[in-house]
């Protein structure tokens, strides 16, 4: 399982996109933020289910059974990835280790707020999973890459989902002083919609066209 994860991660951003579903570049738009401000990079991202889901898809070694049974370990955790440094001229210093990131992250699931799991209350198979993760990404290259921590959330709640990228509701991360808002379902799950009068497409949660207010279709 260690080798599938850093093999998965260093292809993701490779994997085609295909009309009739999500493609990982398209998921990485929508739950990936970066803010520069003030002297600080800010990062933050957001890997639902489907992210590695779509990422897989991506390794003909796999079958979907076998797919299937390496995600299994991570149905019930949200996984976020999270960065702060200084930037300059010389590149990033001043990296946040992770117990600063955690202790200026706030997630917020539909107006309430949801606390970090600590890493005894992670099933050995979960963190077996997510302990590959960190040094995967660190080998695509890229300071922010190998400055970035995460951190899992709960995914479920009383067996119900919690934090899930295709229910209807809100989602809020606040790092430091930097505040990300999402509204699910992510629009790069979901069908591409069409404007049959001007051929335009949009996002699968758009119900209609934004400049013209015309009502939008299935493509």
């Amino acid at each position: 399982m260690k080798k599938i994860i850093p093999a998965l991660l260093a292809s993701m951003l490779l994997a085609p996109a295909a009309p009739a579903r999500a493609g990982v570049a398209e998921i990485l738009r929508d739950t990936q933020r970066t803010t520069q401000a003030n002297g600080d990079i800010t990062m933050v991202m957001w890997m639902p289910q489907q992210f590695w889901e779509e990422s897989m898809k991506g390794n003909p070694a796999l079958t979907p059974e076998g797919r299937a049974q390496v995600l299994a370990p991570l149905a019930d955790y949200a996984l976020f990835g999270v960065m702060r440094a200084k930037v300059g001229a010389g590149g990033l210093t001043d990296v946040q280790p992770k117990a600063e990131l955690v202790k200026n992250l706030k997630l917020e699931v539909n107006g309430k707020a949801v606390e970090p799991l600590a890493p005894e209350a992670i099933a050995p198979g979960a963190q077996m999973l997510l302990s590959s993760i960190k040094p995967a990404m660190a080998a695509m290259g890229g300071a922010a890459m190998q400055g970035m921590e995460f951190v899992v959330f709960p995914a479920k709640a009383d067996g119900k989902p919690l934090i899930d990228a295709l229910q209807a509701g809100t989602l809020q991360v606040s790092l430091y002083d930097q505040v990300y808002r999402w509204r699910t379902p992510l629009g790069s799950l979901l069908p591409v919609k069409v404007d049959a009068k001007t051929g335009e497409e949009f996002p699968g949660n758009y119900s209609f066209n934004p400049f013209t207010g015309e009502k939008l279709n299935l493509r």
